[in-house]
């Protein structure tokens, strides 16, 4: 990360000067002339060392100064971001794993209450379970009948309307599939 802050500054930088560059040839033709005019008009005093760009070094030192506070106040900058970031992930990650242990508590509750029905709708008579499961939710039903012995599933499927028993039947055989995937999923 800190490379990368390093390259950007660095682009940056490089921008900047390019720009410096590419305006200057402008301002330096006419500083040019007029130095030459005024080099005609008076005799040679003594002159400031100045650089090809007709900066002073001193000039040219205060740039660099500015430059180089731009770029550590960007640094800065660049580091509380970094910071706060972090900070953000850190939550993320609490709240995903509070979600986490959420789901998997909601999923031993659920699976203990669909325990509960098995051993009511199994107790039960066919024919009177068959008609309870009539009313159930198709999920519902598919949830009990999962916990069921195939024996006790059979004979209340076989009181059940024809129709919701085909589409119980229907959803039992896609259901072993898609939760062994489901499993395989949360596995990794």
């Amino acid at each position: 990360m800190k490379t990368k802050i390093v390259l950007t500054l660095a682009v940056i930088n490089g921008v900047l000067i390019a720009l410096f560059f590419f305006m200057k040839p402008a301002r330096l033709d006419a500083q040019n002339e007029e130095a030459q005019v005024k080099a005609a008009q008076k005799p040679a005093p003594a002159i400031a060392v100045q650089d090809a760009m007709g900066f002073s070094v001193d000039d040219r030192i205060e740039v660099l100064r500015q430059k180089e506070q731009r770029l550590s106040e960007r640094e800065a900058q660049l580091k509380e971001l970094e910071r706060q970031i972090q900070e953000r992930i850190k939550r993320l990650e609490e709240l995903q794993s509070a979600i986490r242990n959420d789901l998997a508590s909601y999923r031993v509750v659920s699976q203990e209450r669909v325990k509960h029905l098995v051993k009511i709708y199994s107790s039960m008579k066919p024919t009177a379970a068959a008609s309870l499961m009539n009313n159930l939710e198709t999920d519902v039903a598919v949830e009990v009948f999962l916990g069921m012995k195939g024996d006790v599933a059979g004979g209340i499927l076989s009181y059940m309307d024809p129709s919701k028993a085909a589409l119980i039947t229907q959803r039992l055989v896609t259901y072993r599939g898609s939760t062994k995937a489901s499993a395989e999923t949360e596995a990794r």
